[in-house]
């Protein structure tokens, strides 16, 4: 009896070692990439995992990510639909997943070995829930090298162990994770206003023109007036004076101007520049409220990035 006590207590010793030694490294790293790694490293060699994957909720695209898988290139970054596969039924419904020939899994999808080339043949998945126990991701090894061949209880149990530990350490991950990706989306945003609002800004040709433009629709206005009153009275005075009616006729339409063939000009002179007083007066009416908006926008998307770092620097 006393050999199996002693190779529990050292199993229990070494448990504790790795434990203890995550935790130092979670006081010392600074940097989360390096740390998770490192953390992940030091699960797969405790365990004897061929790999080691921490997967994260993306509530945008309803997808899990790594954050790092050990044994992956850089480049070869996975995500899944947050419902698909052996990790996503862990994800949905919180519980531990231990399949010991994937073989006869129907859950096994097999869509990221195909991905990476990779061979899966055993697979360990455990739900990471945050302090509030809600599943924010799962904690995934592949292929246990060492006998049995597959995954224990005693794997399960260390990895309750571990996520208990670290879970305050992944929810500040996934949160900034998510003020990153929720940042993107903003500045992007903020390029599109930004391009907008370049055209119709303080600086820019447009809003110059539109400074003179006050001016010009102020004597385009009056000349148009006068055009115009000249055409009502020829107007009148074709319809009421039979002596006037073929000089008048000659100045409504620009023949007595000496224009030859090119009747109607001063009529068609007319209608020009009422049309461009018309469209520019509607432009000028619709310039302000559209530059206030666009201001009023941006400002917006300001306050919800500096609302959503408020919110970030709390919860750390």
């Amino acid at each position: 009896m006393a050999e199996p006590i002693n190779t529990d207590l050292v199993h229990r010793i070494h448990r504790l070692e790795i434990l203890l030694k995550i935790s130092r490294m979670m006081n010392a790293t600074t940097n989360q990439e390096t740390l998770i790694t490192n953390i992940a490293k030091e699960v797969a060699e405790y365990i004897d995992a061929d790999r080691c994957s921490i997967f994260f909720y993306d509530r945008l695209t309803d997808e899990l990510y790594t954050h790092l898988a050990t044994g992956l290139d850089q480049g070869q970054a996975i995500r899944i639909p947050g419902n698909v596969g052996i990790a996503g039924h862990v994800f949905q419904t919180g519980e531990v997943k231990n399949v010991k020939d994937v073989s006869q899994e129907p859950l096994f999808t097999g869509e990221a070995d195909k991905k990476t080339g990779y061979v899966t043949k055993t697979v360990l998945t455990y739900p990471l829930n945050n302090r509030r126990k809600k599943t924010i991701g799962v904690f995934q090894l592949l292929n246990k090298n060492r006998d049995p061949g597959h995954f224990t209880k005693e794997d399960e149990a260390f990895l309750q162990e571990l996520v208990d530990q670290i879970s305050d350490l992944l929810d500040l991950i996934l949160r900034k994770d998510e003020l990153a990706q929720r940042n993107a989306v903003l500045e992007a945003q903020m390029q599109q206003l930004s391009s907008v609002e370049y055209l119709i800004g303080d600086r820019t040709a447009i809003n110059t023109a539109f400074k003179y433009n006050r001016k010009l629709h102020y004597w385009g206005g009056i000349t148009a007036m006068i055009l115009l009153t000249l055409m009502a009275v020829t107007s009148l005075v074709m319809v009421r004076s039979d002596d006037l009616r073929s000089f008048m006729l000659g100045l409504h339409t620009g023949t007595g101007f000496g224009l030859g063939f090119r009747y109607y000009i001063f009529t068609d002179t007319v209608s020009v520049i009422t049309l461009a007083i018309c469209v520019t007066g509607l432009l000028m009416y619709l310039y302000p409220p559209l530059n206030r908006w666009l201001k009023a926008k941006k400002d917006r998307i300001l306050k919800e990035k500096l609302a959503a770092g408020l919110t970030q620097t709390e919860k750390s």
